[in-house]
């Protein structure tokens, strides 16, 4: 897999800053040839050791940096339970929040053992309400949103594939839908099928693209790389009039209300030219020298897609530009070997 220069310096430091937090009396020759010649054998056998450390033999007075406890949570959850390339015709992404204590920007690590614990039995309670055989874990990604002088609060985002284990590939002729759920009990279907629903346009195609999504069986371990992007960030080139002067300017939706064609109602044919659109974005390079996507050049895979309806520009109700946004998650993936059901 090939890794640029500053991924691999970021990945060298988060590495080191981990093999002190785990092993205090790690050499010094040590830690140099893990930097030298880091891979990703070396990140699955630091996830292996790290938990290892924790599990077996801790000391009262053991810790690690607190830039390393969201490494370490988000690592070792994924590279347990995490399963890629799990499938099923549904997806359910919820979050959990904690926090850790710490001094002299360390934490114990007995505390981040049982932060960890509690995590997992946070998502093992909603893992287990799924009354599905065919369920597995995707992916948990751990995030910093607040720091005090002594505690950081973290939040874990985590997804479960469950259902039917075929592949829905594309809308068919009776998907209908808004495209943003604008309140409670405001519909989410339009057109001939209309009927509230709690989903919409943009939560189907996040729930698709991710539907569709393929891989080996593995996890992602963290450095993770957030993309934030609004529709308008992604013109699209191959834009078509024939297919009418308001549609498939952007790759997500994107509608103008002072525009006589305009319509909340996407259509089977405009649901899927936007998730044509939304995993062209995805997987295709931020460095391709025409038609640029938002994938990095460094190497990490897609993980996950978080697409929203709730955003509009202009100066009132009668002249808004209406469009999805989110954020695109990538990471950096490696073959975990055999994982833990929850």
């Amino acid at each position: 897999m090939k890794t640029t220069i500053l991924k691999l310096l970021s990945l060298v430091i988060i590495v080191i800053a981990l093999i002190m937090g785990c092993k205090k009396n790690q050499t010094s020759e040590a830690v140099k040839e893990k930097s030298a010649s880091l891979d990703l054998q070396k990140i699955e056998s630091l996830v292996k050791y790290c938990t290892n450390r924790v599990l077996h033999g801790l000391k009262t007075n053991d810790s690690i940096p607190i830039d390393s406890v969201v490494y370490y949570l988000d690592a070792t959850s994924n590279y347990t339970y995490g399963i890629s390339s799990a499938h099923g015709d549904s997806q359910l992404i919820d979050s959990t929040f904690f926090t850790v204590p710490y001094k002299n920007k360390k934490a114990a690590l007995h505390d981040v053992d049982s932060i960890y614990s509690a995590m997992i039995d946070s998502i093992r309670a909603t893992y287990n309400t799924i009354q599905n055989l065919n369920k597995n874990l995707a992916f948990v990604i751990v995030t910093i949103v607040n720091q005090q002088p002594n505690k950081i609060q973290l939040k874990a985002i985590y997804s479960i594939i469950h259902g039917s284990t075929f592949n829905p590939g594309i809308f068919d002729t009776t998907e209908y839908w808004l495209w943003w759920n604008w309140g409670t009990n405001s519909g989410g279907k339009c057109g001939p099928y209309s009927g509230y629903t709690s989903l919409d346009a943009a939560k189907k195609i996040q729930q698709h693209v991710m539907l569709n999504k393929g891989a080996v069986i593995g996890c992602y371990v963290p450095p993770n790389t957030e993309k934030d992007f609004y529709a308008t960030d992604w013109p699209n080139p191959n834009h078509n009039y024939n297919d009418g002067p308001c549609y498939f300017f952007y790759y997500f939706y994107c509608n103008y209300t002072g525009d006589p064609c305009y319509h909340a109602c996407l259509w089977p044919f405009e649901m899927n030219r936007y998730l044509s659109g939304a995993e062209h974005v995805i997987y295709t390079s931020v460095n391709q020298s025409s038609d640029p996507g938002a994938k990095p050049d460094d190497g990490e895979s897609f993980m996950s897609i978080y697409l929203t309806g709730d955003f509009a520009v202009g100066g009132g109700p009668n002249d808004d530009l209406w469009m999805h946004k989110g954020k695109i998650y990538y990471g950096t993936y490696i073959p975990c070997g055999s994982q833990i059901k929850l």
